[in-house]
């Protein structure tokens, strides 16, 4: 890769790619998809193949094109996105983030107003980042007088935690192929991918940073969720009342008093 009439070095795409196909024991130019049955958790959970790996890892980091011709004038073959220095620029975690809520606020409105049952798998259509979101949550949500806001709050730090678990593992990939010996042989390559990774420990504090201020502001919804069904029960518990017949039965069988 990067020679004279060989595709050019993309150092992010290339290396997310290679570090995911090493994680999951495959090939390290391989695309194939990693079926669930093989999937051991890890990068596979969230990505299908290599190619979806490190297409979704350049839109956020953006990319560089390398190459490895002595002479630069070899170097010029391919299409624009093979010219050396070409770059593509990232759009970092933010967008990334909005579509994680988007897609959880319209779930978990689908959830708690009965038009999808909290089943494991409707509830699997959630980006919870890998914490659990049961049945019982979605009930006592239901059972909420304010679960309208509640369930926005918690569509926001779902897709918080599930943007952080992808940034964590998109560096974990990167980490990964920066150890394949074709790459570690490239000291440009590597260079580059050490900037990469610098952008991405950026990103992550900053995800941090927001996740954490957020928590100051307002308590875990799922916390405040059960909460507010403990008081409710508290409040009002569910009591047996007898009816008219079992107090008449209760009265017959109570001794008399002497008049």
């Amino acid at each position: 890769m990067g020679g004279a009439g060989q595709p050019a070095i993309r150092v992010t795409h290339d290396l997310v790619a290679a570090g995911y196909n090493m994680m999951n024991g495959l090939p390290v130019t391989a695309n194939s998809t990693v079926g669930e049955s093989n999937c051991n958790g890890g990068a596979c959970s969230k990505f299908g193949s290599a190619e979806e790996a490190a297409a979704m890892t350049v839109k956020v980091l953006g990319d560089r094109s390398m190459r490895t011709c002595a002479n630069a004038s070899e170097c010029t073959s391919g299409d624009a996105d093979d010219q050396p220095g070409t770059t593509v620029a990232g759009t970092g975690f933010a967008p990334l983030l909005e579509e994680a809520t988007k897609a959880n606020a319209e779930q978990l409105v689908r959830l708690v107003n009965g038009t999808e049952k909290p089943t494991a798998a409707n509830l699997a259509k959630l980006k919870t980042g890998g914490l659990p979101v049961t049945a019982g949550v979605i009930k006592a949500l239901q059972r909420d007088p304010d679960n309208a806001a509640l369930t926005a709050r918690l569509a926001g730090e779902l897709a918080m935690s599930d943007t952080v678990e992808t940034a964590l593992l998109m560096r974990r990939m990167m980490v990964t192929g920066m150890s394949e010996p074709n790459a570690a042989a490239q000291p440009k390559a590597i260079d580059t991918a050490g900037q990469r990774i610098e952008a991405l420990d950026r990103e992550i504090a900053a995800l941090k940073n927001e996740m954490e201020m957020k928590r100051e502001l307002s308590r875990n919804s799922v916390l405040t969720i059960i909460d507010r069904e403990n008081q409710r029960v508290e409040t009002n518990p569910q009591t047996q009342s007898d009816d008219n017949t079992d107090s008449r039965f209760n009265q017959m069988a109570a001794p008399q008093s002497a008049e």
